[in-house]
């Protein structure tokens, strides 16, 4: 292993432990189209049993590098004006390991022009630290400062709650606050930061386009020590093919794309970061950005309508 690749290494793995005082949610580029993974109270804001899947590879050709597979359903439970979710997570950064379930309900009220949602969250994380994995500089396995370290794991209940407010084929808006508990284990040394959430999306079309419909959006995550603002527009073309942009402050730049397959239904999306921190401009080793693969498939429950197209952020 040469000097850089180890020095990079060492960064990571140092990284990680500080960050296991102030981890935020999984980064995932197609956010505008899973808003229950981060605001319970959006789940089953449609008419249809909704099932969907990510996974992300952030900068591929670092050892250790993160991983992100996401699977999570939601649907709406019309005759009590409610809706549930399930969002089963997988983040790996590194030595550690957190594998997530979490449970949402929200209430839905009519308030003004739309619909408000009222929801909280709750589950179980098992968080794991596979200190085995440590590289030394020489591979030296009989190395006396790891002989008596060991992969260490434990349960640690969470939950969270969220407004999230929607203007049929107009606008969304959304407030979360996740880890409310504040989820710590001593035996880990870990503690997880409290985390803001806040999205949005508006829906619009212009006369010189009028084959696509333009969906700007938003999400701004804070642990309160620091902010990540992510800010995306997204175009459909003739309701099946869209494509857009995201930018990241002072991290990277994101190109999306994909199409709905309106017959099954089902939508299918690639996401490719390219990488604008200072990591990528210094390291020794040639890393590559994030690229994040992203389906969905939608159960529609009214036997007799005929299925609508959404300008909505999850329903392009």
């Amino acid at each position: 292993m040469s000097v850089g690749k180890y020095s990079l290494s060492v960064l990571v793995q140092c990284t990680v432990v500080v960050c296991l005082y102030g981890q935020q949610a999984p980064q995932i580029s197609h956010y505008m189209f899973n808003t229950p993974m981060y605001n319970p109270a959006s789940a089953g804001f449609t008419n249809s049993i909704v099932a969907s899947g990510i996974h992300r590879q952030q900068w591929y050709g670092m050892e250790g590098a993160p991983q992100t597979t996401l699977v999570s359903f939601d649907a709406p439970l019309s005759v009590i004006r409610s809706g549930v979710g399930l969002t089963i997570a997988n983040d790996q950064i590194g030595m550690f390991n957190n594998t997530s379930i979490q449970l949402s309900y929200n209430y839905q009220i009519p308030f003004l022009d739309g619909t408000l949602g009222i929801g909280i969250q709750g589950g179980m994380s098992s968080m794991g630290l596979k200190l085995t994995n440590i590289i030394t500089p020489d591979n030296n396995p009989n190395d006396p400062v790891l002989q008596d370290k060991q992969d260490a794991s434990q349960m640690l209940f969470d939950f969270g709650a969220g407004l999230f407010y929607r203007v049929f084929d107009q606008y969304e808006i959304g407030i979360s606050l996740g880890h409310i508990n504040q989820p710590e284990s001593d035996h880990l040394n870990y503690k997880q930061r409290r985390c803001l959430n806040l999205s949005g999306s508006y829906n619009f079309t212009l006369a010189q386009f009028p084959r696509i419909d333009f969906v700007p959006s938003t999400l701004i995550k804070s642990d309160f020590t620091s902010v990540q603002i992510d800010l995306s527009l997204v175009g459909l073309f003739n309701k099946q093919y869209w494509g857009g942009v995201t930018y990241r402050l002072g991290d990277a730049i994101v190109l999306l794309g994909g199409l709905n397959l309106r017959q099954f239904p089902l939508q299918v999306g690639v996401a490719y970061d390219i990488a604008t921190n200072w990591m990528f401009r210094v390291s020794e080793v040639k890393i590559g950005g994030g690229f994040e693969v992203f389906a969905r498939y939608s159960f529609n429950l009214s036997v007799d309508r005929i299925p609508q197209s959404y300008k909505n952020s999850r329903f392009l």
